[in-house]
């Protein structure tokens, strides 16, 4: 069995190479400090993609802490939670520590990933969506840039030809649409439920440019993809997203509306 510490280490030499091990080595020293400033206890460690996240108690009260070896990433995630506070669809940020790497966020209970449903776009999810899609503040970068760096996991995920694709998406995310703020990251891990609160989103990686993107993941979740494009047609620009579900298909190599045409 792989042990956290040795999965936290490939996951994270993964993401940021291997210089990512000075900060590793220093990663105990750094959670004991944020513990000791902001009064936590950890309690245990959560799964993460860009980050090293653990759930704490506060006073009694469930938090999470989440530090990264890259602070730009803490500095843009914490400005977007704070431009979505206002709505109850996103995490509230607790303290921030940019210079750090670290952030510290409500604790959502019972924090179960959402779940696509069948019918009409689940109103809940919905609901996010519309909720995050507000006028973007400044200084967060244009989706061409974060569509060149999933491009970049692709290619390193699944290798092959996927530069006609790379340039369609390019091409898309260019087009003159009413800019709004992104999640970035959108998909059912990223949704959790909060109980009477209803769902919350988590983890965004916050860009700027067509709300459309948003909903690739909850498409593509529904076994007939053009039933899945159409579902949520009443939320986003349902050619657009037929137009993102195309160029972004090369992740979902096992859904049967990909599958088919390589059988």
């Amino acid at each position: 069995m792989t042990s956290p510490v040795t999965s936290l280490q490939t996951r994270m030499v993964r993401r940021f190479g291997p210089g990512v091990r000075s900060w590793l080595d220093g990663l105990p020293a750094l959670v004991a400090g944020l513990c000791r400033d902001w009064g936590l206890e950890a309690v245990r460690p959560l799964s993460g993609g860009t980050s090293h996240t653990l759930l704490c108690d506060r006073a009694g009260v469930p938090v999470v802490l989440k530090v990264t070896p890259e602070p730009l990433l803490a500095v843009r995630e914490h400005a977007a939670l704070r431009a979505w506070e206002p709505s109850p669809r996103m995490v509230r940020v607790l303290r921030a520590d940019p210079a750090r790497g670290a952030l510290l966020l409500e604790g959502l209970v019972p924090g179960t990933p959402a779940q696509d449903r069948p019918g009409p776009a689940d109103p809940g999810l919905a609901g996010v969506l519309r909720a995050l899609h507000i006028p973007p503040p400044e200084g967060f970068p244009p989706l061409s840039e974060r569509v060149d760096f999933v491009f970049g996991l692709l290619r390193r995920r699944y290798p092959g030809d996927h530069d006609a694709a790379h340039a369609t998406a390019a091409a898309l995310a260019r087009d003159r649409v009413t800019p709004t703020l992104l999640h970035g990251d959108l998909h059912f891990g990223n949704v959790l439920d909060a109980g009477e609160r209803g769902l919350v989103a988590i983890d965004p990686r916050p860009c700027v440019g067509d709300p459309a993107v948003d909903a690739v993941d909850f498409a593509y979740a529904s076994p007939d993809l053009r039933d899945g494009i159409e579902r949520w047609s009443s939320v986003v620009d349902g050619d657009r997203l037929a137009a993102w579900c195309g160029v972004f298909a090369g992740f979902f190599p096992d859904h049967p509306s990909v599958a088919g045409r390589t059988a």
